[in-house]
């Protein structure tokens, strides 16, 4: 009997416990949303301010490269020593021609084969329409304009003759023996790269250049791929009235003494 009342003073005992200990949950400690809302906000300053530094930075630098790139230029003194003489084909008369034959009219030379794909073609359209430019100066003389092939092996009279048709009324084509070719491009300093061999399908790598030569078969200016036809026709009038003014001041210096 007493072990009885021992065991329900027992669980009485345990009843005592308050429910809360084992019932009610704990409650997490919460942050302030105050403090969150001003971390937000304090963000946006600093992005517009990255945003800001990094916009200057990027002018800053373009700024750099443009000053770096116009004290880089260099000034070219004198003429450089470009063009000879030559003795090639004419692909239109069949007939052989020399570079004294163009002497008295000033030609505006360039430099390709006519399969090649899409420079020479793009670039012999931009020579017409320069030259359609300075056509309408009448104090500028006619220019003729003359193709040289560095693909003598497929560029025949005839090849050169049907391919010319495309292009401005008064061009002249002119290729000759490989000997040939490679002589009058040495002296222009014409660099082309051809393969060897029996292929006949292939393509010709080679410097692009416009080369205006004077009335006695001297270089005068020459113009670069870069350049829009209406940049060179500019270039080529501007050069070509320099050149007559020259030969106007050297025609009256010697005179006096002619005279004398």
């Amino acid at each position: 009997m007493r072990r009885v009342l021992r065991a329900l003073n027992g669980s009485r005992g345990l009843s005592k416990v308050p429910r809360r200990f084992f019932c009610e949950p704990t409650k997490p400690p919460s942050a302030p949303p105050t403090k969150v809302a001003k971390v937000r906000w304090a963000n946006w300053p600093s992005v517009v301010g990255m945003g800001i530094v990094g916009a200057g930075v990027v002018l800053y630098y373009n700024y750099e490269k443009d000053r770096v790139l116009s004290d880089t230029k260099v000034t070219v003194i004198g003429k450089p020593m470009l063009g000879g003489p030559y003795d090639l084909v004419d692909a239109e008369t069949g007939q052989r021609v020399t570079s004294e034959d163009y002497h008295g009219q000033y030609t505006l030379l360039y430099f390709g084969f006519s399969k090649c794909p899409d420079i020479c073609p793009t670039e012999l359209k931009k020579m017409g329409k320069a030259l359609d430019i300075a056509d309408a100066y009448p104090s500028v003389p006619t220019v003729t304009p003359v193709f040289i092939t560095i693909d003598p092996k497929r560029d025949t009279p005839s090849r050169l003759k049907a391919y010319k048709k495309d292009y401005h009324p008064r061009l002249v084509c002119l290729t000759g023996t490989n000997d040939e070719i490679q002589k009058v491009s040495k002296a222009f300093r014409v660099y082309f790269s051809a393969p060897a061999g029996d292929d006949t399908d292939y393509l010709v790598d080679h410097s692009i250049f416009f080369y205006l030569m004077g009335t006695k078969g001297e270089f005068l200016e020459y113009f670069g791929k870069n350049l829009t036809a209406e940049e060179v026709a500019t270039k080529m009038i501007d050069t070509i009235k320099q050149d007559i003014y020259e030969q106007k001041q050297t025609q009256n210096s010697v005179q006096p003494s002619t005279a004398a």
